[in-house]
């Protein structure tokens, strides 16, 4: 005997709705103002990358730092890669060939202890740096603060994850 399933009510106000209802609604946006015809597959399921984060944050809205950061990112992407093509081209060195450039160069050993915790000048731990690593807008934040928007962060990509294959089983089948 199979147990009893919860009826489902549809809240919609809930984060899953509202997060299926933005990453539909920014998909749509990208098939309209662009033939997919044109673009490769990676930047096809780059684009789609950005969709499933704009919307995200955007259903999050600026109360969080790291969809602020994620908001602020995708806006101004067109000015920061125009800066980094700017950048690399004043900051690259020219490279000169030499006879020697073939040669091997000599490697130190790595003597470093894998298990040995990393500790930054400022008295981070290592965990705490890698985790300023994974989660946008951590940079100025206190450990306290950093951990609240890591577990709000891992709430909305694990809701996320679970509208994203909702979607695809839904769309399978039609």
């Amino acid at each position: 005997m199979s147990p009893p399933q919860q009826p489902t009510s549809i809240n919609p106000n809930s984060l899953k709705i509202r997060l299926a209802y933005r990453f539909l609604h920014n998909l749509n946006n990208l098939n309209t103002k662009r033939s997919n015809l044109d673009t490769t597959r990676i930047q096809r399921s780059h684009r789609v990358k950005l969709a499933a984060y704009a919307s995200m944050a955007y259903v999050v809205g600026s109360r969080r730092a790291w969809s602020r950061a994620i908001l602020w990112k995708i806006r101004n992407r067109a000015v920061l890669a125009r800066f980094k093509r700017v950048d690399h081209k004043i900051t690259t060195p020219l490279r000169h060939h030499h006879a020697h450039a073939g040669s091997a160069k000599r490697r130190t050993p790595n003597y470093s202890n894998p298990k040995r915790e990393y500790s930054d000048p400022f008295g981070n731990s290592g965990q705490e740096v890698k985790l300023r690593k994974l989660v946008p807008g951590s940079s100025t934040m206190d450990a306290l603060g950093l951990l609240d928007e890591t577990a709000d962060y891992i709430k909305c990509l694990a809701t996320q994850v679970e509208v994203m294959k909702n979607l695809v089983d839904l769309y399978s089948i039609i």
